[in-house]
């Protein structure tokens, strides 16, 4: 009797392992990848103000990979949006206490890489661009200005990420995004002196991702 309870416990504790277990990721078996992320992002060439902010948003993409050549290969779209929240800065212009509320909205393109490392670890790189919608709104005593703002931007990125089974993933993207084109300068960072140093306004993230590929 102990010997039959023992091995269904044996049994059942091999089924729960089993069960729980990452499977294989049949790399070759999916095309379709959808992949929400949110994470932090750090504002680069806007020194006097809030440099951490939250976004969120997703990536869709299809690929394929080539017979005989391990990386997959993805055309992807993101679309996020980005805040930075109220900032409280010092304007020496007025010699006054000002707020900064910036938000961006990020709408890109591009190619990722999908490169197999080892068991369920791959590493994923991107290049890509697309542009960036912008509110930015700053106020004073006596002084408010409201504009939005457009631009264009190249991104670059590297992760890492987890195949826990074949239609599902984690991972951990870093990016950095700057601007493409000729700045013509932010009125912002102009009322607050920031574009005297030289900066070039850029973005870098890392965000964390759920991938679900079909």
């Amino acid at each position: 009797m102990h010997y039959f309870k023992s091995s269904s416990i044996v049994s059942v504790l091999g089924l729960v392992g089993i069960l729980l277990m990452p499977g294989q990721s049949k790399a070759e078996g999916t095309h379709f990848l959808v992949e929400p992320y949110s994470g932090i992002v750090f504002n680069q060439g806007l020194s006097a103000e809030n440099a951490v902010g939250m976004e969120s948003g997703a990536l869709l993409g299809i690929g394929g990979k080539l017979k005989g050549f391990p990386p997959r290969f993805y055309l992807y779209f993101r679309a996020s949006q980005t805040f930075f929240g109220n900032d409280e800065v010092f304007s020496q212009r007025s010699n006054s206490i000002g707020c900064v509320k910036r938000s961006y909205t990020a709408v890109l393109g591009g190619l990722r890489v999908v490169i197999p490392l080892f068991w369920h670890m791959r590493m994923n790189l991107e290049v890509g661009g697309g542009s960036f919608f912008s509110q930015n709104k700053y106020s004073e005593p006596g002084y408010n200005v409201q504009y939005p703002e457009d631009l264009i931007v190249v991104e670059f990125g590297a992760g890492l990420n987890w195949r826990f089974y074949e239609w599902l993933s984690v991972g951990l993207m870093y990016d950095y995004t700057f601007v493409a084109e000729d700045e013509h300068g932010d009125m912002i960072a102009t009322i607050l002196d920031e574009d005297s140093n030289g900066s070039e306004l850029g973005w870098s993230r890392l965000v964390v991702t759920l991938g679900f590929h079909f």
